[in-house]
């Protein structure tokens, strides 16, 4: 059964986030920003959750109940009002934010058998397989150190391990220490 509180949008998400914050037993895709915010809403409503999401041009309307907490250039963490729910938002979609964190860390996408066209790239991530590619895999290992990666780990890592005893300064200070 799968870690039910942590809600990734898409295939590609789903494989980065189970690379930077394993868990044996997977966490709970859902295909597209409104499914995520649907199960939040639903079967969460009254239990921690984390959704993960794109930062689409149509924003999720569930995001009008958050406040921003913190932020980095790529990521964008809100906190509900009143829930213990939390959204990442990747900006502008994960595609983007793994192709900005290869350059950072100077890795080849050639040698991973990916393309480097971003078209090209975003068509290889949107194919199912991409959940479980072992490819998409090695490249996460491999890009781990990027510092809006590592920001991203802290806070998926922070968040699954204090869940209702989450605290926002903690975050703050989380994304303060990594730099931004």
């Amino acid at each position: 059964m799968a870690e039910l509180n942590i809600v990734p949008e898409c295939f590609i998400d789903t494989n980065l986030i189970e690379t930077l914050v394993p868990t044996p037993k997977g966490y709970n895709h859902q295909k597209g920003c409104n499914n995520v915010a649907k199960v939040m809403q639903g079967k969460m409503k009254e239990q921690f959750a984390l959704g993960i999401v794109d930062k689409d041009k149509r924003q999720v309307a569930y995001l009008d109940e958050f406040e921003e907490v913190t932020h980095s250039e790529s990521l964008f963490l809100y906190k509900h009002k009143s829930k213990p729910h939390y959204m990442i938002q990747v900006s502008p979609a994960t595609d983007g934010f793994i192709l900005k964190c290869v350059a950072e860390v100077g890795a080849e996408l050639s040698s991973y058998e990916l393309p480097e066209d971003l078209k090209e790239f975003t068509s290889r991530t949107k194919q199912v397989v991409s959940k479980e590619d072992a490819v998409f895999k090695k490249l996460f290992q491999d890009i781990k150190q990027a510092k809006e990666m590592r920001l991203l780990k802290a806070w998926v890592k922070y968040l699954k391990e204090n869940t209702f005893a989450s605290e926002v300064v903690e975050l703050e200070n989380i994304t303060q220490n990594i730099g931004f």
